[in-house]
């Protein structure tokens, strides 16, 4: 069943994380195809009308965009449900999923906004490719610029994104209430919770994700103290207690 059900994605792509979780979470074999960030779009447009992954295929439907799956998911597999039942509690669930998706593009402009221009950063978004060196360089160059300018990776807008994220953490802590065992809404893992904890990852590499091979020793010494903080607030906790309960990968 798995070669019928396959997820378009960039590997390192926190929305394309969170279409892993749904379907891990919900027990469904899939195959990961990974797609050049550029010419991707030449596969995605056309098939699912995004210019973004994750994609994914099930059989012969196609659907763009993390949020999309969701509901996807939720309506043709809906064992392992990621929305509650209860009104109320489905509408927070809703909602909240939509703040963070929000807020996981500010994440990914802030943590652009301190690695973009490091070597080894391209080095692991083209990893998986394994494209020969002298490819992966030019590759590298041509990407670089095109995220500078789709993202705005400059002084001003990476400012303006790293108060944004610190509203997205203040929102989990006040949804958890200082607790990292708790979840976002009721008493159990939804969409939500999901959202919050893969779009936020990227900061907080958790063990076994893909951001485990930027190598911290590596990158700048205030990134890596404000990782450090991250970590030691109730939210980077519960970003990580999420991963190591709920995800099933290790501690860092």
């Amino acid at each position: 069943m798995a070669e019928h059900r396959v997820l378009y994605q960039f590997p390192i792509s926190h929305y394309c994380e969170k279409a892993r979780w749904m379907l891990d979470r919900k027990g469904l074999a899939y195959r990961e195809h990974n797609l050049l960030p550029g010419p991707h779009r030449l596969f995605t447009r056309p098939r699912s009308g995004v210019n973004t992954v994750p994609v994914l295929r099930d059989g012969k439907r196609l659907v763009g965009d993390s949020t999309r799956i969701a509901y996807y998911l939720e309506k043709y597999y809906p064992d392992a449900p990621l929305l509650p039942d209860a009104p109320e509690a489905r509408q927070q669930v809703i909602e909240l999923e939509q703040q963070f998706d929000r807020y996981g593009a500010h994440v990914r402009r802030w943590l652009y906004g301190q690695l973009l221009g490091r070597s080894d950063v391209m080095k692991v978004f083209y990893a998986p490719y394994r494209l020969p060196a002298l490819v992966q360089r030019a590759l590298g160059a041509v990407t670089e610029k095109g995220i500078a300018r789709m993202y705005r990776i400059s002084p001003e807008p990476v400012a303006y994104s790293w108060q944004r994220l610190q509203e997205g953490l203040a929102l989990i802590e006040s949804r958890i209430k200082g607790d990292p065992d708790r979840y976002l809404v009721g008493e159990r893992l939804t969409l939500a919770d999901i959202a919050a904890a893969s779009l936020y990852a990227p900061l907080l590499v958790p063990g076994g994700t893909p951001w485990e091979a930027l190598s911290e020793d590596r990158m700048p010494a205030l990134l890596r103290e404000q990782m450090t903080s991250l970590r030691a607030r109730p939210a980077g906790q519960w970003v990580m207690r999420r991963y190591t309960k709920d995800r099933g990968l290790r501690a860092p």
